[in-house]
């Protein structure tokens, strides 16, 4: 009884910690320009049937994003496979001063 407690609670903990992340960052990170504007890239989360949980999902990869392109981004295209929410993005630091 004790073992089926414990795998609930794993069981419960691996759906509510999901995760994001940048998948296809163009260019090495030593050899990418500091502001980054104009390159893009694509970032995902997994999908969960608990709304709040989702969003803070997607909130999170917005961060990972912003993070990736310091600073602003356009979405330029979004997909859902049921399992993932799959995002294209391009840095679009053009406002900033060098």
């Amino acid at each position: 009884m004790k073992y089926i407690g414990t795998l609930v609670a794993t069981a419960a903990i691996s759906l509510l910690a999901g995760c994001s992340s940048i998948d296809k960052p163009v260019g090495s990170p030593g050899y990418r320009p500091l502001n980054a504007s104009g390159v893009s890239g694509e970032a995902s989360y997994t999908t969960s049937i608990i709304a709040p949980l989702e969003r803070s999902r997607r909130e999170d990869t917005f961060r990972k994003i912003y993070d990736f392109c310091g600073g602003k981004y356009d979405i330029t295209g979004e997909s859902n496979d049921s399992r993932e929410v799959h995002l294209s993005f391009l840095c679009d630091n053009s406002s900033k001063s060098l």
